[in-house]
């Protein structure tokens, strides 16, 4: 059998995501072997309110304990990311997000100890990368109003990584997304968004996410 790739995810959105876009552009790179799990949080509930020690280590414990030819990966968002999270507390004395997550990114490698794991938290959450393009906004949502529209297709070229739009709450991606298309639903627009911008697009717009991405395929490869 040939090395599985387990990616833990957040909810049924990022779920989908894995299934429709980062599987398919895996099968390219010769990766067939994925699996996607979604954080267990409560009995007959999945996806959300992911605390640390007993559900993201959990999860990715299990996983590991499954067998030895495996890599375990996981897709979060720093967006009300909970404070129980390794080293959270001394992120906050840094400069910058990014610097933030990749200090908590190592300091659940550390306290997990495994190889097999590449600890991954998007910046600042996966509906950032749903501004990688307009196709999604025009193609899907032609009823808009022309200023949610505008502001939309501004955030588009304001941010030319849209990883980077910011954190604050009201202006987060997905508090921008709910304020500007009446009636929005993650579960059933996110993923639609991201196919009709595209993979391609995503990997050239955001480059943490890509460097995500390119980590995985070499590690499979290996």
């Amino acid at each position: 059998m040939s090395r599985a790739l387990n990616i833990l995810v957040e909810g049924q959105t990022e779920k989908e995501f894995v299934t429709n876009l980062i599987y398919p552009y895996l099968l390219t790179c010769g990766i067939s072997n994925v699996r996607t799990i979604t954080i267990e949080t409560s009995p007959g509930f999945k996806g959300g309110d992911v605390r640390y020690q007993a559900r993201y280590k959990k999860n990715i414990q299990k996983i590991l304990r499954g067998q030895e030819d495996l890599i375990v990966t996981s897709l979060i968002d720093y967006y009300r990311l909970r404070n129980d999270f390794p080293k959270y507390a001394e992120s906050r004395l840094l400069a910058t997000a990014q610097q933030k997550v990749e200090l908590i990114e190592k300091g659940c490698y550390d306290d997990i100890n495994d190889t097999r794991f590449i600890p991954y938290i998007q910046l600042h959450e996966f509906e950032g990368l749903l501004f990688s393009a307009p196709n999604g906004f025009q193609e899907l949502f032609p009823d808009l109003s022309r200023a949610n529209r505008n502001e939309l297709l501004q955030t588009v070229q304001e941010f030319p990584n849209p990883e980077l739009i910011n954190d604050r709450p009201t202006h987060a991606p997905s508090k921008r997304l709910e304020r500007l298309i009446p009636n929005y639903e993650k579960p059933l627009y996110g993923g639609m968004i991201a196919l009709e911008n595209g993979f391609n697009v995503i990997m050239e717009k955001c480059p943490r996410f890509r460097s995500w991405i390119e980590t995985l395929i070499t590690r499979m490869r290996a």
